[in-house]
């Protein structure tokens, strides 16, 4: 495979490049952290690449094994694994010929349309990312206020959401990203704290209560929506050519993206297999839901609800660019309040509709829900539009039927993942694994 991944100079003026990356935002634009183009070293950026993909989606890991099955949720891990390295390979090698941005490669291959398909499921992706971690955390909140109170909380852990809502709407008014960096910091250390601890209260369940109940090696009923989930959890696709740009060289990505995602896969797959061999058919879609309930427990289920809600922001960026200039164009309101008030009410809308999506999925539908958005958004943007692009980009034959190859895989596991998550929810019953309440008090 051709890993010719020299830097394709911009030559277009500073100014203009500067304006377009405030105005267009595309999916490099998920991430917070500054790398200027060629200072990055390798380490730095194996850091970067860790930083983005380790993120809050692994705690729905070990619930998503009970959907697969031990054994066939680890081969389904490094197969996806696989085709995620394959593609953001060729992803950038598409990227290098053409310049720019995910939305320019975009519309310098397809034009236009293109471009707005792909924004359309960046929005989607990243507004299902946050409505999955509103559920997480009203129930996280409810657990603390249940065990707090002695099981005599005021009202239903699904209200908690409209609550959140006072916390994320303001920052949703920031313009500049880099203004919240130090949220960004808050939350990643939030986050690395939380999964030690669950990685202890594991350890710790299986040493002194032994394995779950009813592990299966495969569950072929159910494992269309561990794929959803997997790909959900790869969720640091937005990183992948700010750090290829930022490289100070950038011929060693193929090597960094390699490392990365063997290291994201040990992660992923320890998390989610030591989970589900934990508790079972009883582990919940937010495996911390499952951890006893002692005070460290509660500090990690509160240090986690904060993390996600610090993360939110963060993960509504691209949207709330998007929308806002679709809504008023170049339109300025630093001169005109009508205007800056009008876009900080859609901006306030956005999380607005993703709380009334939380809140009508509700906890007990939460794991298909995260399966869904990995199916319906994450998959065309991991696999088909990567495919496209490298198609268009490359003489070579045998790369182009890779591309097509990849192109159909994203296809299918698309139109057979979204079929299996629309008859989870059209037929519950016939869905396995045991639905336990995460506020109940006797957990």
């Amino acid at each position: 495979m051709n890993t010719d991944y020299e830097k394709k100079p911009d030559s277009r003026p500073a100014s203009i490049v500067n304006e377009k990356y405030q105005e267009d935002q595309s999916i490099s634009e998920v991430q917070v952290e500054d790398v200027p183009q060629g200072t990055a070293s390798f380490g730095k950026a194996l850091f970067m690449l860790l930083k983005a993909f380790i993120g809050t989606g692994v705690i729905f890991l070990p619930g998503s094994f009970v959907s697969g099955g031990l054994l066939l949720s680890i081969i389904l891990m490094v197969v996806i694994a696989f085709l995620c390295l394959v593609a953001f390979q060729l992803l950038v090698q598409a990227q290098m010929k053409i310049g720019g941005d995910y939305g320019d490669v975009a519309q310098s291959l397809y034009g236009s349309y293109l471009r707005h398909l792909i924004q359309f499921f960046l929005c989607v992706s990243q507004m299902g990312f946050v409505a999955s971690y509103m559920i997480f955390i009203s129930e996280n909140i409810g657990i603390v206020v249940d065990t707090v109170n002695h099981c005599n909380a005021p009202f239903e852990a699904k209200y908690y959401i409209w609550i959140i809502l006072i916390v994320i709407i303001p920052f949703c008014w920031v313009r500049r990203i880099a203004k919240l960096s130090y949220l960004a910091i808050a939350a990643d250390i939030f986050i690395a704290f939380g999964l030690i601890c669950i990685l202890y209260f594991c350890s710790s369940q299986i040493a002194t209560h032994g394995v779950g109940n009813n592990i299966h090696l495969v569950n072929q009923n159910d494992f269309g929506l561990m794929i959803g989930t997997a790909v959900f959890s790869f969720e640091g696709v937005g990183m992948v050519l700010p750090i290829v740009q930022g490289m100070r060289e950038p011929k060693r990505f193929p090597a960094v993206m390699t490392v990365g995602l063997l290291i994201c896969l040990v992660v992923f797959t320890l998390i989610g297999s030591i989970g589900y061999v934990a508790y079972g058919d009883i582990t919940q879609a937010s495996v911390v839901a499952n951890i006893p309930r002692i005070p460290l427990s509660i500090t990690v289920q509160v240090l986690y609800a904060i993390a996600m809600i610090l993360t939110s922001p963060f993960m509504l960026f691209p949207p709330l660019q998007i929308i806002e200039k679709y809504a008023f164009g170049a339109r300025s309101g630093k001169n005109s309040l009508k205007i800056k008030y009008g876009k900080n009410m859609v901006r306030s809308l956005i999380p607005i509709v993703c709380a009334a999506i939380s809140f009508g999925v509700g906890p007990q539908n939460l794991s298909k829900f995260v399966s869904l958005v990995g199916s319906v958004a994450c998959m065309p943007l991991c696999f088909i539009f990567p495919g496209l692009f490298h198609y268009r980009t490359t003489s070579s034959r045998y790369l182009k039927i890779v591309d097509i190859l990849l192109i159909l895989f994203g296809v299918g596991m698309l139109v057979y993942t979204t079929y299996i998550n629309v008859n989870s929810w059209v037929h519950p019953a016939a869905s396995t694994g045991i639905i336990i309440a995460m506020t109940d008090c006797a957990a």
